[in-house]
């Protein structure tokens, strides 16, 4: 297939789509066209000693569009995959850690998080919640690792991350995925939250992370595209999702979830195509990038913009709306 980027797409730094729920149009554009070239800028710059002079202006883009992105949930769900790969998936040498010891490593992993910190309200929840998630973790891992294992029981060989990236029907620009296991699932963590009580300000009890008894949430719904995705690239080999807390496992597959039949995801990558279109018929018809954020409007208001404060600002400029 020819992935070869035509130059309408070139001109906006524009070179592949994604899963169109996983944020609004306008906040993928923004990315693609300009945070990710602005911070490749910044590390190819911070990687050359010849480019001291321009080390302060690099720096200044990665505090903006990098720097308290991240959330303590992230931060503990990226630990447990870490953990269940190593315990799961042989190494070169055919080895797996125990899942004592692939514990251990989320444990380790997650104690290296740096709390959001752009303000002091932030800072001291995010750091609660992580302190939280390094003891709430270990059960996390067991039953995530429980529920892969079961999901994957038929296959012969267990493969982590796999990286697809080919045109969905009426394209021009390729879809990019990456299923994290068995080249057609993924692995979603739940984690209990605080809620403070109104007499006791000073008490913080936690509330269990329910898992889900159905696909038909909206959130849900976002990981199927992802799902359909997976199907679309992989030979049409139907998806599953584990979702895994501190107390349980639940595996979603074509046999008990609709949403993952062969029918319905056919559906959701015709939607899917149709979205990027769109997209591409936007960047067909920008010229520069001025026009191009003319022709999508962001919904600050949606939780896709919740962001840093340097990084919403930014955004902002982009569409006129910051001095």
């Amino acid at each position: 297939m020819d992935l070869t980027t035509p130059d309408w797409a070139k001109r906006h730094n524009y070179f592949h789509h994604s899963n169109p729920r996983s944020k609004d149009r306008a906040k993928n554009i923004f990315e693609k066209a300009v945070v990710r070239p602005q911070v490749t800028w910044a590390k190819s710059v911070l990687d050359n000693p010849h480019e001291e002079q321009h080390h302060d202006k690099a720096n200044k883009i990665l505090d903006t569009f990098t720097k308290n992105r991240g959330s303590a949930n992230m931060a503990a769900g990226r630990a447990v995959q870490d953990a269940t790969d190593l315990h799961l998936i042989p190494d070169q040498f055919g080895t797996t850690l125990t899942l004592v010891e692939a514990i251990h490593v989320a444990q380790d992993n997650l104690r290296k998080y740096k709390p959001k910190d752009y303000n002091a309200t932030v800072r001291e929840a995010d750091t609660a919640r992580k302190e939280h998630y390094i003891d709430e973790i270990a059960k996390v891992v067991e039953h995530a690792a429980l529920g892969l294992q079961e999901a994957m029981k038929s296959d012969n060989k267990l493969i982590a991350e796999t990286e697809y990236k080919a045109k969905l029907p009426g394209n021009a620009l390729p879809h990019n995925t990456l299923p994290d296991y068995g080249r057609r699932g993924d692995l979603k963590t739940k984690w209990s939250s605080p809620h403070h009580n109104a007499k006791d300000p000073t008490t913080t009890k936690w509330r269990k992370a329910s898992l889900p008894s159905s696909l038909t949430n909206m959130f849900d719904m976002n990981n199927v595209y992802q799902a359909a995705g997976f199907y679309a690239l992989n030979g049409k080999r139907t998806p599953f999702l584990v979702y895994a807390n501190a107390y349980d496992y639940k595996i979603f597959n074509e046999h008990n979830a609709p949403e993952l039949k062969p029918d319905f995801l056919e559906e959701v990558i015709r939607d899917i195509a149709m979205h990027h279109k769109t997209t591409e018929n936007i960047l067909q018809a920008a010229q520069d990038t001025n026009e191009l954020f003319s022709l999508c409007d962001p919904d600050f208001n949606q939780i896709y913009w919740k962001e840093p404060p340097a990084y919403l600002n930014q955004a902002k400029k982009v569409w006129g709306l910051e001095a």
